[in-house]
């Protein structure tokens, strides 16, 4: 008996957790699946466990396995972005082969500045 009142546990107190079974509950509304489904389908990501069709674009995806790669954060403006991804994507070839022909004709004009014109 003394132990009761001393946890506070006496028959005329409320049972522990009534107070929970009173909180209001908080209801959301339903996801609609096919909803979800049309937005990610209007950018080319669907559920479906089928086999996908053929991409449109020729552009290779990742390298080989024996092509030597390293991932590299860059931060560029939008404009540039998509200039770059409409010229590998009209090209179909990768953003790197792009990148390395862009390379390759900035340094040689820089080569022609540098030395002036060649007078073959």
């Amino acid at each position: 008996m003394m132990a009761a009142k001393f946890l506070n546990l006496g028959d005329e107190e409320p049972k522990i957790g009534t107070g929970l079974k009173k909180k209001p509950r908080t209801t959301h509304a339903r996801v609609n699946p096919q909803a979800i489904a049309r937005a990610g389908e209007a950018h080319g990501f669907t559920r479906s466990t089928e086999p996908a069709d053929n991409i449109s674009s020729t552009r290779r995806g990742r390298p080989p396995l024996n092509e030597g790669m390293t991932y590299w954060r860059i931060y560029i403006s939008p404009q540039l972005r998509d200039q770059l991804n409409s010229l590998r994507d009209q090209e179909g070839r990768r953003l790197n082969d792009v990148l390395q022909d862009m390379l390759a004709a900035y340094r040689a004009s820089k080569r022609q500045v540098d030395h002036g014109p060649d007078h073959s």
